[in-house]
């Protein structure tokens, strides 16, 4: 990454302004800064992508100014059209090495005075009066610029994505696997690609059979696997060259389709999906980890949908549905779990120094409950996948769950069911790996009618971790510019916002 600045906020920040190389300042790994008034606007030459950092006269040196650019830009991926397991791919990308210079390129100055413009300009730029984040500024930005005919910078950010940023199945593939793949893009191998997805479909038919589905079913999901695989080849990959490619799939579904398509329709696209996933396992084409990945792109593409086509009164209604019956077995839990409190410790793995953290919690509450608890208590957003292990078994949401790989639902078991001494492993964000080791240190007996159900924080160390930062070797490198990540917690003021922080993930999971 190239990032151009004035002279003045090169000596500001410190940097070192020589230029590495000169090709490089028109492409998609080149960024220009413009300071005006409390805003600063780091805009991608190559898509003109808006970036918006706020109170720029905080900044004294390039890795503060740097860390704030990254956690702006990773919010920005999370709010477009970007599957999560490639927001990772985009930031290693961008950040693996940062060059400053104080050359800025006629044309990109111009950009940059539109939107400074735009800042300013209440009617054809942001809207103030909702008081937008920085993120929300620039996608407002981004969504009003035109870069093509048609096509604005938010669609030029995804399709940049889309095409440059592959997140492949099985690096490493036996003989078998090798059958179904094709690379060139010659001719022969253009009319090889549909051979070799006639392939997948024979295969896949059979595989159907197998598994005992009718004529109707084997119809339906192998018309869809046959569509995914076509729409895969008209881009020029295979089915197995980028395992994010179901949510851009189900992302223009509509759009693509020559017939009107209904809820009914999409759904069962969706099924059709997960169900040719499960093929791709069996056949061996997908590891446990490349499954994950494609459900949850098939998972994405199935909720940004949904957003797109303004379907909020319907997923009020499934929430709330959600929330009826989450209830209605909670109060059917084991009256047994009512007379017990645990006391529980909970420590961030492989970061020092020790980020910690110790409460007390009832044995009525569910472990769905318990990991949004936790999570919670350490700062997670709620943005990826988790499951927790207790030495033996996995737990996982049930709506996570892919049905390949033996879990357990955690909204059908409760803390109640483990005792003093017991360990469980919280695994949050499969690219960072984040790792909590939990112990139920002890335990004390209670009134039944002192059981709320709610947990009380006891004592705790560090601020908790940052999404998408690189897991705890960034989180490492973050605290050297942020003092604030390694301190003691105030409890009091967590304990006030605890509740809150728990709902919000709870909205985000269901």
């Amino acid at each position: 990454m190239i990032i151009a600045v004035d002279y003045s906020t090169a000596q500001c920040l410190h940097v070192n302004s020589r230029m590495p190389n000169r090709s490089l300042t028109n492409d998609e790994l080149s960024w220009s800064v413009r300071t005006t008034g409390d805003f600063i606007i780091i805009m991608n030459n190559g898509l003109s992508l808006p970036i918006i950092i706020r109170h720029p006269q905080r900044f004294n040196d390039s890795r503060s100014f740097v860390a704030a650019f990254k956690r702006e830009f990773l919010n920005l991926l999370e709010m477009t059209a970007v599957p999560h397991a490639k927001i990772r791919l985009v930031r290693d990308r961008q950040f693996e090495n940062v060059y400053f210079t104080t050359e800025i390129s006629p044309q990109t100055a111009r950009q940059l005075d539109e939107y400074q413009h735009q800042l300013g300009d209440s009617i054809n730029g942001v809207n103030w009066e909702k008081r937008p984040t920085n993120v929300e500024i620039a996608y407002q930005l981004a969504e009003k610029k035109k870069v093509a005919a048609g096509l604005t910078v938010v669609d030029a950010l995804e399709q940049d994505v889309m095409m440059n940023y592959h997140l492949a199945a099985h690096p490493k593939l036996n003989e078998h696997n090798r059958s179904y793949l094709y690379r060139s893009a010659s001719l022969n191998d253009i009319m090889n690609a549909v051979a070799v997805n006639q392939h997948f479909i024979t295969d896949y038919q059979a595989h159907l059979s197998r598994a005992g589905q009718d004529d109707d079913a084997i119809e339906q999901n192998t018309e869809v696997a046959a569509d995914y695989f076509s729409y895969c080849e008209g881009l020029g990959i295979s089915p197995l060259d980028d395992l994010t490619f179901p949510y851009y799939y189900l992302l223009h579904y509509r759009e693509n389709s020559d017939e009107s398509v209904t809820d009914a329709r999409l759904r069962a696209v969706i099924v059709a999906l997960q169900e040719l996933a499960r093929f791709m396992y069996t056949q061996r084409l997908f590891s446990n980890n490349d499954l994950e990945q494609f459900v949850q792109a098939v998972k994405q593409g199935q909720d940004d949908l949904h957003r797109q086509n303004d379907h909020q009164i319907q997923n009020m209604f499934n929430r709330l549905q959600l929330h009826v019956d989450k209830r209605w077995q909670g109060l059917a839990a084991p009256r047994r779990y009512n007379r017990q409190c645990f006391k529980v410790r909970v420590e961030l793995s492989n970061y020092s120094p020790q980020i910690w953290r110790e409460f007390t919690v009832g044995d009525d509450t569910r472990l769905d409950k318990f990991c949004l608890q936790i999570l919670a208590l350490f700062n997670a957003e709620g943005n990826h996948l988790f499951e927790l292990d207790n030495g033996s078994d996995i737990y996982q949401l049930p709506q996570m769950r892919s049905g390949f790989v033996k879990t357990f639902d955690l909204t059908e078991h409760w803390l109640g069911d483990y005792q003093v001494g017991d360990h469980f492993t919280l695994v949050y964000d499969f690219g960072d790996t984040w790792q909590f080791q939990i112990t139920l240190v002890d335990h004390q007996s209670r009134p039944r009618r002192q059981n709320d159900g709610q947990a009380h924080l006891l004592a705790g160390f560090g601020s908790g971790i940052i999404e998408d930062i690189g897991g705890t070797q960034g989180l490492a490198r973050a605290a050297k510019d942020d003092v604030t990540i390694n301190r003691q917690l105030d409890v009091d003021k967590f304990q006030a916002g605890w509740g809150d922080r728990i709902s919000l993930l709870q909205q985000r999971y269901q």
